[in-house]
């Protein structure tokens, strides 16, 4: 009987766990040349990454699952620019002046996701708030139309170049 609970308890832990662990690999899929990275200890710690490219652009993808009881998972999609600025989203929706980078700012708003540039790398932020299961079930249309999005916003961002820091000083 107690062998029998222990199953029991494993199994329903592993309902748990499982979606986490197939959410990267689904995701990399939409990566040209992708390439999943885990650790050894990576089943501990929650944090693996998938590289690869996306319409020519690189991608990093970086998942990290909560693993503590006051942790927070979040997923971090970054696509390479051509800039080596830095800016939060204000800067960036201010150098996003054209129609397409403007609907994609949008699109990427309604999925709650935080917008910064960080040495070149356009980064999109995810971390759900309230109850929800993090990272769910993946759904290959919401994530592809994400990356698209970001896609979209940093060509935009490329087409509208490099502003200096000396002449904006509130990026």
């Amino acid at each position: 009987m107690p062998l029998l609970l222990l199953v029991v308890v494993a199994g329903i832990a592993w309902m748990f766990v499982a979606p986490g662990r197939r959410f990267l690999p689904k995701f990399a899929e939409l990566l040209t040349d992708p390439t999943v990275h885990r650790s050894p200890f990576s089943f501990f710690s929650g944090r693996s990454y998938a590289t690869g490219t996306f319409k020519a652009r690189p991608a990093v993808v970086r998942l990290q699952l909560k693993r503590t009881k006051y942790g927070q998972g979040y997923l971090v999609l970054a696509l390479r620019t051509a800039g080596a600025q830095s800016f939060d989203n204000d800067g960036i929706e201010r150098r996003t002046p054209d129609g397409p980078g403007r609907r994609a700012l949008v699109s990427i708003a309604r999925q709650d996701l935080l917008l910064t540039v960080e040495d070149g790398w356009l980064k999109a932020l995810w971390r759900p708030q309230g109850f929800t299961i993090f990272p769910g079930q993946f759904s290959e249309d919401k994530w592809r139309d994400v990356l698209d999005a970001l896609h979209t916003i940093a060509s935009s961002l490329d087409a509208a170049g490099t502003v200096s820091p000396e002449t904006d000083r509130d990026s």
